[in-house]
């Protein structure tokens, strides 16, 4: 599974997605700081990453031809650490699976602390 943090989620959960063998980068850390959403889904694309985000506006991009998996935060306004103990249930629910592909074309919308739905994208 390879994560990238939108600017939204905090770029030092890096560190703590990687304890959990979990390869992730951060937009500005890619160089992608101020970039569009479309230009952050298209890096995504090209670099097979799941989008994590807390931006509601990366779901109205699930146009595109072959669309990457998106990991969608519905709470704004979140610590660090409620950021992570949001994300890291869906982390384990994925290396439970065996399948590190799970989320490949798939939306996962977090409501809460273990509270998340996956969808196929259409």
């Amino acid at each position: 599974m390879r994560l990238l943090l939108d600017e939204n989620i905090s770029p030092a959960l890096v560190h703590r997605l990687a304890e959990y063998g979990v390869y992730s980068q951060s937009v500005p850390h890619v160089g992608l700081s101020g970039r569009t959403d479309r230009e952050i889904w298209r890096y995504a694309l090209d670099h097979n990453f799941v989008v994590t985000t807390n931006a509601r506006d990366f779901i109205q991009l699930l146009d595109v031809e072959v669309p990457s998996g998106l990991i969608v935060l519905r709470e704004s306004g979140l610590t660090r650490d409620e950021q992570w103990a949001r994300i890291l249930p869906v982390i384990q629910y994925v290396q439970e699976s065996g399948d590190e592909d799970l989320l490949i074309n798939k939306l996962v919308e977090v409501a809460g602390v273990r509270r998340f739905e996956v969808r196929q994208i259409p």
